[in-house]
């Protein structure tokens, strides 16, 4: 393979792994956003629980307010349920991303050897090249004296 036709291939391998650095970075904002609806709706039935417990210990509870609390700590229950699931998602494809994205690298540190060791053997060519041209006319004017 030619220098240009790697430096081609190592110029995609860098817009690629351009690509999912921006897919991973948005991916893991949706995460965090995701986790952090999670965190709120445990906390809000974490609250709602505390409530119960405190109306619980101040005498008996009306059955509409018992019915009341059940219903919303059990639509509670199912967010959250259904937002593990979601947070759960995400957080595999941040994974799968995240091991694209090592790949990606990896292969462009490996395009990048290789364009080196191409740029390196041109140089030596050229060197060669050049010292035998040195050489012919350092034979030339020597034979010619």
């Amino acid at each position: 393979m030619s220098g240009s036709k790697i430096k081609k291939a190592l110029e995609l391998k860098g817009l690629t792994k351009d690509q999912l650095e921006i897919s991973f970075q948005k991916s893991r904002g949706e995460l965090e956003m995701e986790s952090a609806k999670l965190d709120s709706a445990v906390r809000s039935f974490e609250r709602t629980f505390a409530q119960f417990n405190k109306r619980h210990n101040e005498g008996p509870i009306h059955t509409q307010e018992l019915d009341f609390f059940y219903t919303y700590l059990s639509y509670l229950n199912g967010q959250i349920e259904q937002q593990k699931q979601t947070v759960s998602s995400r957080l595999v494809e941040v994974e799968k991303i995240q091991k694209k994205l090592v790949n990606a690298y990896k292969e462009e540190k490996v395009f990048e050897i290789f364009y080196d060791k191409i740029l390196h053997e041109e140089k030596r060519e050229t060197s060669k090249v050049e010292q035998k041209e040195a050489d012919f006319q350092y034979i030339s004017r020597k034979s010619r004296q």
